[in-house]
C-alpha cells in the first residue's frame, strides 16, 4: 500500500476542474428571517473552548440562521479578495441511493439556477468580469465537506455583486432541472472514468479489507456508476435541502477590504437563508476494528509499477479541543516519524539496498479514525528483502530510539517553517489564507496567527528531548494490532505466507542501536580572490538592474516586497537539451538525477541535508532546451549560504554512485507504468511530435540502464565549468548586500565565455506532415483513453505578441469545445484546448485540443474538435467570445506583476542574452489591450484549417481493456 496516508489525501477530494455546485427547490424564493425555522446548535469556534487565541486579523460572527463567517483584511495582492464557503457535509452525507449525490450537484448549479436560469448564461457572465472559469471558480467535494471557491480579479461593484449573488445561488438557488441532471450524467460518468486507475481501485478493496464496517469505504466522494446514470430528481433535491443550509454554512472573505463593508454585505446576501424543519441527519460512520492482531494481506495487479509495503495501524480517534497542551502532545510523534522518513531516505541510497523510498506518518481522519503508516517502496523483485528493512528500522526505533543529531535536525527543520511563517505572513496570498481558513475548520482547529504557532512550538521544543520522541513512538506503535500490507503486480496462492515469513524471519535478528554522526561544515564557503563589477547597468523603468562581473558571469536583479523574506534564483548555463549527444537517448533523464541527487564533492545528499538543516536554501537542477538551469530560493538572512551552495554545484557536483544507485532502481517501475499508463502513449506522442529525434526518445530499457556517470560527466562538465552563465535574482534583499555576497561567491569563479555557445543545426525539429492520424496504445484494463487535435502553427522566438494571440484563441476554441462537447452533449467531462510554442526551436509549436473519454468516442470527439476549428477559421468569432478570453487575461496582468516568479521566469532570466525580453516585460500590458478580433480571425483562418491538422488517439490496446 503506497504511501497510504498521501493516497488517501489526494483521493479525499474531487474537484470540479472549474467551478461547481450544488442544487434546491424549483422555485426557492428568499425568504425573511421570520420564516425560519429554529436554527439548530452549532459548536463553538474552536478558540472559544480553548487555551489559543484565534489570529488577530480575523474578524468571526455569525447570523441568527446559523451561517459563521470569518472575515480577513489581506493586502496580497492589492484590490482582490477571495471567497469561499464551506459546507460541512460531503459524501459521508449520503444515503446508499445517493452515492456520487454531493459531488454531481457541484456541476448543477452551472446548469440553472435562481439568477442565472439558462446554463449557458453563468460562465460567460463571469467571464466578461474578468473571472476566469477554473482560475478563479473552483470546488471540491471531499468525504466529510464541500467547499466553493471565487478568487475576484478586481473590487468593482459588478463583480463583486455577481459573486455574491453567485454565491447565494450557491447555497439555496440551483433549480436543478431534469433535463440538467440528464444531461451532466455523461460528464460525471467521464469525470469518474478519467479518475480511474488501478490505484484508485486498489485502494478501494484495501479500505474494504482494513476498515469493512466504517462507512468511509462505501462512500468515496465520485460515487457509483448506478447512482450517477439512474438517481432520481428527488435524490438530488433531498440531499440540497437536507445539508445546504446556513446551520452547516461557514462564509470566508479574504482580501484587500474593509470589514464593516463585508459584515453588511454578508447579512445582506445570507440572512434570508432559512434552515430546514428538519435538517439532515449525520452520519453513523460504523466502527473501526479493534483487537485485530497482526494479520497481513497482499493486494495484486498486473499493471501496478511497482512493490510497496505499509506496516499500518488503525484505531478509533480519541478527539480532542485544539489546545496547546494537545498541539504539544503531537510534537514528539512528529518528530520521531521524520526521523524515521530521513532513515528510510538514507537507507534506499546505500549500495544494494533493497528500498526505493519510505516514510512514516501519522493522521486522523474525519475526527473518528487515527491512522499509523510505514511504508517502503521495494526495488524490482526485492520485496521480501524490504519487508526486513521495514520490520528492522521499526523495532530499531522501537527499542534504542533516536540519536541527539537526528533530532537536532528535524527540530531545525520544525522550527524553521514556524519562523519563515512568521515572517512571510505580511504577503501570504489571500487565496492561500482563505484555504487555511478552511482547513482549521474541517480539522476543528484554531485559526491561530503564524506568531501563536511559533510560540507553541518553541514551547515545546524548549522541554523536548529525543526520550520523549521515543516515548511518543511506543505509545503510539508498541501495538500487537498491525497490519502488514503488500501491493505488487503478481500474487501466488503463497505470497501471503511467504509474506508473513519475511516479517517473523526479520523478528528474529537483533538490531542495533542508530550512531551519532559526526558534525560537520560546510566546505564550500571560500571560492577566492573575490571579483568585482566590469559593468553595471540600471533599467529605470522596470526597476532593475544588469551587472557584467569581472568574470563575464552576467547578473540580473530585481528587489521586490511581493514576498516578504524571500528571494529567488535561477542560473542559466550551458546548451541543455541543443547539445545532448544523439546516440544516448534519456540520457537527460539520469543527468537530472546525478545533479539533484549527486550531492556536491566534498559532501553527499544526506549530509548536505543535515549541515544545512533550519537554514533556508535550497538547489534544484533542470535540463533545458537550451540551457542548464539551477534555480534556488532562500531568505535575505541565508542569501551568502544560497550563493555558496550553488557555486559548489557549478564547480564540485558530486556525480555520487548513490544517485546512479536510485536511478537504477527507479526504472524498472517507470517503464513499468509506462507500459500500463496513459502517460506512455502521451510519451510516444510527444517523440513523434518531435520528429523522433533522438533527444526525445525514450530508449529502450536496457539501454538506459547501461548509462554511466562518465557519460553525463562527457556531456556537462563542459557547460558546468566553463560556459556563458547568467544569474537573475528577485525578491526581498538588501542590493549592496547582495552585491557583496555575488563578488565572494560567483564573481570568484573561474572566468566565462562572453556570449553564449549556439547551433542552429540543433534548434530545428521537424513536426509531423498534415494533414495525420496517429494512434498510440498503452497495456491497461482501465477502459480511459485522449481524444487530441493539434493545429501546426510555429514557434515564439522573439515574436511573443503572436503568442499571445495564440493564447487568446485557444482560450476562444476550449470555450467552444466546454459548451459543445461537454455541456451540450455530455460526452467527456473536462476538454480543453491550449497553444504551446516553443521558446527554443523557431518553427515548431502547435494548438491543441485535449480531452479524456472512452475509446469507443475518441473518433467522434476528435470529428468535433476539428469542426469546431474548421467553423473558428471559416466564420471567426464573435466579439463576446474575445471579451470572455481576453478579460480573464486582463484582469490578471496586475497581479503577474506581483509575482517574484513572473520577473524571474519571464523577465529577467537570459535578459542579458535576450534583451527582447524586457521590451517583452515594457509592451505586455498595451499588447494585450490592443488585441483586435480581426486579428483573432486572421490566426483562426491561418492555422485551424483541417489540413493543418493532426488527430492523435492515445488509448489501451484492444485486447488489454476490460
Amino acid at each position: 500500500m503506497k504511501k497510504f496516508l498521501p493516497s488517501l489525501l489526494a483521493a479525499l477530494v474531487l474537484g470540479l476542474c472549474a467551478l461547481a455546485v450544488f442544487s434546491k427547490k424549483d422555485n426557492p424564493a428568499a425568504t425573511t428571517e421570520s420564516q425560519a425555522f429554529a436554527t439548530p446548535p452549532r459548536e463553538p469556534w474552536p478558540h472559544e473552548t480553548g487555551d489559543i487565541p484565534a489570529s488577530e486579523r480575523a474578524t468571526f460572527g455569525s447570523l441568527p440562521n446559523g451561517l459563521r463567517y470569518v472575515i480577513i483584511p489581506n493586502s496580497e495582492p492589492p484590490k482582490r479578495v477571495a471567497l469561499r464557503m464551506h459546507i460541512d457535509a460531503g459524501s459521508l452525507h449520503e444515503e446508499d441511493d445517493q452515492r456520487g449525490v454531493a459531488h454531481f450537484l457541484e456541476h448543477m448549479v452551472f446548469n440553472g439556477s435562481r439568477n442565472f436560469p439558462d446554463p449557458k448564461d453563468l460562465i460567460p457572465q463571469m467571464e466578461r468580469l474578468g473571472i476566469a472559469f477554473g482560475a478563479h471558480a473552483n470546488a471540491y467535494t471531499s468525504f466529510d465537506e464541500t467547499v466553493y471557491m471565487l478568487d475576484l480579479p478586481n473590487l468593482a461593484e459588478p463583480t463583486l455583486q455577481l459573486a455574491f449573488t453567485v454565491m447565494r445561488d450557491f447555497a439555496d438557488g440551483a433549480l436543478l432541472k431534469e433535463e440538467e441532471i440528464d444531461k451532466e450524467r455523461g460528464v460525471i460518468l467521464s469525470e469518474k472514468n478519467s479518475r480511474d486507475s488501478v490505484g484508485m481501485r486498489l485502494m478501494e478493496q484495501q479500505f474494504e479489507f482494513l476498515i469493512p464496517d466504517s462507512l468511509i469505504t462505501h462512500r468515496f466522494p465520485i460515487g457509483t456508476e448506478e447512482v450517477i446514470e439512474t438517481a432520481e430528481r428527488e435524490r438530488f433535491t433531498s440531499y440540497y435541502e437536507d445539508y445546504y443550509i446556513p446551520s452547516k454554512m461557514t462564509f470566508i472573505v479574504v482580501g484587500d477590504i474593509e470589514v464593516p463593508a463585508m459584515e453588511e454585505r454578508i447579512r445582506e446576501t445570507f440572512s434570508s437563508l432559512r434552515n430546514p424543519e428538519q435538517a439532515g441527519e449525520e452520519p453513523a460512520l460504523g466502527t473501526v476494528p479493534r483487537d485485530t492482531g497482526f494479520r497481513a494481506a497482499v493486494f495484486a495487479d498486473k499493471e501496478v509499477p511497482s512493490d510497496d509495503v505499509s506496516l499500518l495501524k488503525i484505531a478509533e480517534a480519541e478527539v480532542k479541543r485544539d489546545t496547546v497542551a494537545t498541539r504539544l502532545e503531537k510534537q514528539p510523534l512528529t518528530i520521531a516519524h521524520a526521523i524515521l522518513s530521513r532513515r528510510f531516505d538514507i537507507l534506499a541510497k546505500k549500495e544494494d539496498s533493497p528500498i526505493r523510498s519510505g516514510s512514516a506518518s501519522r493522521g486522523v481522519w474525519f475526527q473518528t479514525l487515527e491512522f499509523g503508516s510505514l511504508d517502503v517502496t521495494a526495488a524490482e523483485g526485492r520485496w521480501p528483502e524490504a519487508v526486513t528493512v521495514l520490520e528492522q528500522e521499526y523495532r530499531r526505533a522501537l527499542e534504542h530510539g533516536f540519536t541527539q543529531d537526528e533530532f537536532d535536525e528535524i527540530k531545525a527543520k520544525l522550527l524553521n517553517a514556524y519562523e519563515q511563517a512568521v515572517e512571510q505572513d505580511e504577503t501570504r496570498p489571500s487565496p492561500a489564507v482563505a484555504m487555511e481558513v478552511v482547513s482549521s475548520i474541517n480539522d476543528l482547529r484554531t485559526f491561530s496567527s503564524p506568531q501563536e504557532d511559533l510560540r507553541i512550538a518553541r514551547l515545546g521544543f524548549a522541554e523536548l528531548t529525543p526520550a520523549d520522541c521515543l516515548e511518543a513512538f511506543r505509545a503510539f506503535w508498541d501495538t500487537p494490532d498491525l497490519t502488514l500490507v503488500l501491493t505488487t503486480a503478481e500474487e501466488t496462492a503463497t505470497t501471503q505466507e511467504e509474506l508473513l515469513a519475511a516479517y517473523r524471519d526479520s523478528q528474529k535478528k537483533a538490531v542495533a542501536p542508530p550512531e551519532e554522526r559526526e558534525q560537520v561544515d560546510f566546505a564550500y564557503q571560500d571560492f577566492g580572490p573575490a571579483g568585482t563589477v566590469l559593468s553595471e547597468e540600471k533599467v529605470e523603468d522596470l526597476d532593475l538592474t544588469q551587472l557584467v562581473l569581472s568574470n563575464q558571469v552576467r547578473v540580473n536583479f530585481k528587489r521586490t516586497d511581493f514576498q516578504k523574506n524571500s528571494v529567488s534564483l535561477l542560473a542559466r548555463f550551458g546548451t541543455g537539451k541543443m547539445s545532448q549527444p544523439r546516440h544516448l537517448p534519456g540520457l537527460d533523464q539520469l543527468a537530472g538525477i546525478l545533479l539533484n541527487g549527486g550531492g556536491l564533492g566534498a559532501h553527499s545528499e544526506d549530509e548536505l541535508d543535515r549541515i544545512l538543516a533550519g537554514r533556508n536554501v535550497s538547489a534544484g537542477f533542470g535540463i533545458g532546451e537550451t540551457a542548464l538551469i539551477l534555480q534556488g530560493r532562500t531568505t535575505p538572512e541565508d542569501l551568502e549560504r544560497q550563493l555558496q551552495l550553488m557555486c559548489a554545484y557549478l564547480t564540485d557536483p558530486g556525480f555520487r554512485a548513490e544517485a546512479l544507485r536510485q536511478y537504477r532502481k527507479a526504472l524498472p517501475d517507470l517503464y513499468n507504468q509506462l507500459r500500463h499508463d496513459l502517460s506512455g502513449a502521451q510519451a510516444q506522442m510527444s517523440q513523434w511530435l518531435h520528429g523522433d529525434d533522438p533527444r526525445y526518445v525514450l530508449p529502450e530499457l536496457e539501454q538506459a540502464l547501461s548509462y554511466t556517470i562518465a557519460d553525463v560527466q562527457q556531456w556537462l562538465r563542459p557547460q558546468l565549468e566553463n560556459s556563458y552563465l547568467e544569474l537573475s535574482i528577485v525578491g526581498d534583499f538588501e542590493p549592496e548586500e547582495l552585491r557583496a555576497a555575488l563578488l565572494k561567491t560567483f564573481a570568484a569563479l573561474p572566468p566565462r565565455p562572453e556570449t553564449p555557445e549556439t547551433d542552429p543545426s540543433a534548434l530545428q525539429i521537424a513536426f509531423p506532415a498534415t494533414p495525420a492520424e496517429k494512434t498510440f496504445t498503452y497495456q491497461s484494463k482501465i477502459p480511459k483513453a485522449a481524444a487530441m487535435v493539434l493545429w501546426e502553427t510555429q514557434g515564439m522566438g522573439e515574436n511573443v505578441s503572436l503568442t499571445r494571440r495564440l493564447n487568446i484563441l485557444a482560450d476562444i476554441l476550449g470555450n467552444r469545445m466546454r459548451e459543445k462537447i461537454r455541456e451540450e452533449l455530455g460526452a467527456t467531462y473536462s476538454p480543453q484546448a491550449s497553444s504551446n510554442p516553443s521558446e527554443s526551436y523557431p518553427d515548431f509549436g502547435y494548438l491543441f485540443g485535449f480531452s479524456i473519454a472512452k475509446p469507443e468516442d475518441l473518433e467522434t470527439i476528435n470529428s468535433i474538435k476539428l469542426s469546431l476549428g474548421e467553423t473558428l477559421a471559416k466564420e471567426g468569432a464573435t466579439a463576446d467570445e474575445l471579451a470572455r478570453a481576453l478579460n480573464p487575461v486582463l484582469s490578471q496582468l496586475e497581479q503577474i506583476e506581483r509575482d517574484n516568479g513572473y520577473w524571474l521566469q519571464t523577465v529577467l532570466a537570459q535578459s542579458q542574452r535576450d534583451p527582447f525580453r524586457l521590451n517583452w516585460a515594457r509592451e505586455r500590458n498595451d499588447d494585450y489591450k490592443s488585441i483586435t478580433l480581426e486579428e483573432i480571425n486572421k490566426l483562426a483562418a491561418r492555422y485551424l484549417l483541417p489540413e493543418r491538422a493532426v488527430r492523435v488517439r492515445l488509448e489501451p490496446e484492444p485486447d488489454s481493456a476490460e
